[in-house]
């Protein structure tokens, strides 16, 4: 008797886990709602990497910012560069402002890595990582979406498609046209 009673707990205990595995696969793991998705963007003031000053969240009210944190020693920052690049040309003086947020190194190897992958949207350091803590950030890469109402509106962790980024920067513009 007390066999069968095992046998059936182990037989629910399986199912359950099965189920939760299904239903957690069901949704792109790179896009994940965590506590910091429809909050208020966490301000900051940062430095350039290149040192010809600071860019403060709070100047950028009522613009699409797209605020993607990188490594020079992130295999998978360098990977989704190109589609970074070319979002950044094609949004490239409109309502749209693309950041690079530079953590867990030296400003000057950032800086190099900046030039060398063809970087010319804004990049800053954080160099004490107070911002990338504040915004929940696992390691870089992860993208955050932030609406022209300063709420994040959406966050990619690991590297992001160029469709992926102009489907949220669209998005976004559409919901501020309203």
């Amino acid at each position: 008797m007390l066999a069968r009673v095992v046998r059936i707990a182990v037989v629910v205990a399986l199912l359950g886990l099965t189920v939760t595995l299904a239903l957690a696969f069901r949704r792109d793991p790179h896009d994940i709602k965590t506590g910091t998705i429809l909050k208020a963007a966490p301000t900051f003031t940062l430095q350039r990497l290149d040192g010809s000053g600071e860019v403060s969240l709070a100047d950028l009210s009522g613009k699409v910012v797209v605020m993607n944190f990188f490594a020079s020693w992130c295999l998978p920052c360098t990977q989704e560069n190109p589609a970074l690049v070319r979002v950044y040309e094609r949004y490239r003086g409109s309502d749209v402002v693309l950041l690079g947020v530079n953590l867990q190194e030296s400003r000057e190897n950032g800086l190099a890595y900046v030039k060398r992958m063809g970087m010319s949207w804004a990049t800053l350091a954080d160099d004490d990582g107070r911002v990338a803590l504040s915004y929940g950030v696992f390691g870089p890469p992860e993208t955050f979406f932030i609406g022209p109402d300063g709420v994040i509106a959406g966050r990619h962790i690991g590297p992001i498609a160029e469709d992926t980024l102009v489907t949220a920067i669209e998005t976004l513009r559409a919901r501020a046209v309203r």
